[in-house]
């Protein structure tokens, strides 16, 4: 080799001699089949005699390799259609609990209201059913709140929920 890391060709054809900075940017271009067939023999030929590109080309298709290999063993295909139906079938039934939940806490609230004024405060009513209906009212909302909670808490805490079986 030469003072400038080039190689010399035993051919006497007036193609350039590569040197390994030029090999260097050919290199990936050669693994990927991408080099027309000047390039390809230029390429050759200096990987025959510089064993540093040589080496390098080796280390970069074996990174080929293991990328590959990654690439088809681990990562599943994603398909785009599925993807968007699920995230609008989500969107959609997230939007329906929660007007129904709100149309429900309206007509309870309502109805809590109107049982307030007719029922509650009405001195003809009996104190021991005044009682039990309030007691069964309080004991409902309470265990609603509380199934509610329950289920808020356990699906943000759950860490495999996206995992499908």
């Amino acid at each position: 080799m030469s003072a400038g890391n080039e190689t010399r060709r035993p051919t006497t054809d007036k193609v350039p001699v590569l040197g390994c900075e030029d090999a260097r940017v050919l290199i990936m271009g050669y693994i990927d089949g991408e080099l027309g067939p000047a390039d390809i023999r230029r390429l050759e030929d200096h990987l025959a005699v510089c064993v540093h590109c040589r080496h390098e080309e080796r280390g970069f298709r074996r990174l080929v390799e293991v990328t590959d290999e990654l690439v088809n063993d681990e990562l599943p295909m994603i398909d785009v259609d599925v993807a968007w139906e699920t995230i609008y079938r989500r969107l959609e039934r997230s939007t329906g609990w929660l007007l129904l939940s709100a149309g429900l806490i309206l007509l309870l609230a309502y109805g809590a209201w109107e049982l307030l004024q007719g029922f509650f405060l009405d001195p003809a009513a009996p104190l021991m059913v005044k009682l039990g209906i309030g007691a069964t009212l309080g004991g409902g909302i309470v265990l609603l709140v509380s199934i509610g909670r329950e289920v808020l808490t356990k699906y943000r805490g759950e860490r495999y929920r996206e995992v499908s079986r």
